[in-house]
């Protein structure tokens, strides 16, 4: 793979002469080592530009478009963005953006041409005429270079950025082994500034000479798959989930070749996903329509796949076994990683990077276990375990996933509290909190569960029965209770 100066972002990531108008713009410009962030939904335009900024000596920064304003403007802001690409969608946060972020100079709009444009604010097709102009020769970008900054959910604190080189990007695409024909044509469905997808249906499939596809919505994922016809997909499990249920819930005399046909466009062949657990139940189901699930394992900080299953080698259940270019240990159960895919840090955040990356190690706060074959497993959260008054650690993943098992539960939270609870006790109490609206919830189903688990000494398998037997009793006398207050 080359690395030297000047070639690096050209070999990787050019495909086709489109590109590189933005990045020569770019540069002329004065835009050189600059931060330039995009907001917007998946198209083609918010890709081309992507690739401009990334093959320039300049840094993307996709956001999500979702967001409220006040968050992105702080994005903006703590990303140090000089420029930004936005979507038309989004023009109503135009004058907030400019008035809020001063470090902008400039603003793109993914379209055309933009009519009565303010100071600062220029359409898309200016930029590309203004690009034929510049030097075929610009300097391309460093292998060490930082390509992209991409902001973590920041569920669990403040949302981080994390610095990713282009050497990084580059380290992950190539060690995903993933084979495909030139031309195999690929849905994307997931948000284009996640890194999974940006990383693995985009670039990944720039790699492979594939056709790239874009889903415009969520509520017609179905639908595209209909009209495009994919025969590889990436999802996030909630996905897999909700498509099964309309394969569930069709009529059992159709034959599942013929449904496959109709749900999936008739070439689906597998379906990657990450992101959280995937009920092998799943994986099970989608076989006998003809699609292979298989389940992989990453992060924004790792650029961002650490393991991954292939039609080669898979093991339902697990992760995969970690790429090539990944070393895995473990520190009181904890996932380590090291290699060439994880980030140089997170952006203007010293303390949080230190406490992640030790001596070139990266702390992923994932339990996990890897078995004698080599394939990795994750049993939970470090920071959600719950300690038991006799010193075991219990993981709520670990049981939250068992009992999501049963049919009749839909949703499930696992906590530990109250330590003056005995040994071998559970308590469950619903999620509502309103009698009245309690009461009514009863008469139609009875779905939603927080379990608060302290103390535990029956195995985790036999909590399905007891879950049964728990829900039937409660259901029946919330719905006696309910009756007789009607």
């Amino acid at each position: 793979m080359a690395q030297e100066k000047g070639n690096y972002g050209k070999k990787l990531w050019r495909t086709d002469g489109k590109c590189s108008f933005h990045q020569k713009r770019s540069l002329a410009e004065g835009f050189e080592g600059k931060h330039i962030a995009l907001i917007g939904t998946s198209s083609v335009e918010w890709m081309e530009s992507y690739l401009g900024i990334i093959t320039g000596c300049t840094t993307a920064v996709p956001l999500d478009a979702a967001l409220p304003c006040e968050n992105l403007i702080d994005l903006l802001n703590r990303s140090d963005s000089a420029a930004l690409f936005l979507s038309p969608k989004l023009k109503p946060y135009l004058d907030v953006f400019l008035e809020n972020c001063p470090k902008l100079q400039k603003v793109w709009m993914l379209q055309e041409e933009v009519e009565d444009a303010p100071a600062k604010v220029y359409g898309i097709g200016e930029l590309r005429n203004a690009g034929k102009s510049a030097s075929a020769d610009s300097v391309c970008p460093d292998a060490e270079d930082i390509a992209t900054i991409i902001f973590t959910s920041g569920t669990t604190g403040k949302s981080k950025g994390v610095m990713l080189t282009q050497n990084n990007l580059a380290s992950n695409v190539e060690a995903v082994k993933i084979t495909a024909e030139p031309g195999t044509a690929m849905l994307s469905v997931l948000p284009i500034h996640h890194a999974f997808c940006l990383v693995m249906d985009w670039l990944k499939g720039f790699s492979l000479g594939a056709t790239l596809c874009i889903n415009d919505s969520l509520l017609h994922m179905v639908r595209n798959m209909s009209i495009f016809k994919p025969d590889i997909m990436l999802m996030v499990p909630m996905m897999i989930e909700t498509i099964y249920k309309r394969l569930a819930a069709a009529d059992p005399s159709i034959p599942k070749a013929v449904l496959a046909e109709k749900v999936f466009g008739g070439k689906l062949r597998i379906i990657f996903t990450g992101g959280a657990h995937l009920d092998p139940y799943y994986i099970d189901r989608f076989a006998e329509y003809g699609v292979e699930v298989l389940e992989g394992y990453g992060m924004s900080e790792c650029s961002p796949v650490i393991s991954n299953n292939t039609p080669e080698n898979h093991k339902k259940g697990s992760i995969g076994k970690p790429l090539e270019n990944a070393e895995i240990r473990f520190e009181n159960g904890e996932i380590l990683v090291k290699g060439s895919s994880v980030m140089r840090g997170y952006y203007q955040m010293p303390d949080e990077t230190a406490e992640t990356l030790k001596d070139g190690w990266l702390h992923t706060g994932d339990k996990g276990y890897m078995d004698e074959d080599g394939y990795l497993f994750i049993n939970g959260r470090v920071k959600n375990l719950i300690i038991l008054s006799n010193g075991e650690n219990v993981s709520p993943e670990e049981i939250e996933n068992k009992l999501a098992l049963n049919p009749l539960v839909g949703e499930v939270i696992v906590t530990g509290e109250d330590n003056g609870l005995t040994p071998a006790s559970i308590r469950s109490r619903l999620l509502w909190k309103r009698r009245h609206w309690m009461q009514r919830q009863f008469r139609h189903s009875f779905r939603h569960f927080w379990m608060n688990i302290t103390e535990i000494s029956p195995p985790i398998a036999a909590l399905q029965d007891w879950l049964s037997a728990k829900i039937r009793l409660s259901a029946t006398q919330q719905k006696r209770s309910g009756d007789r207050m009607s």
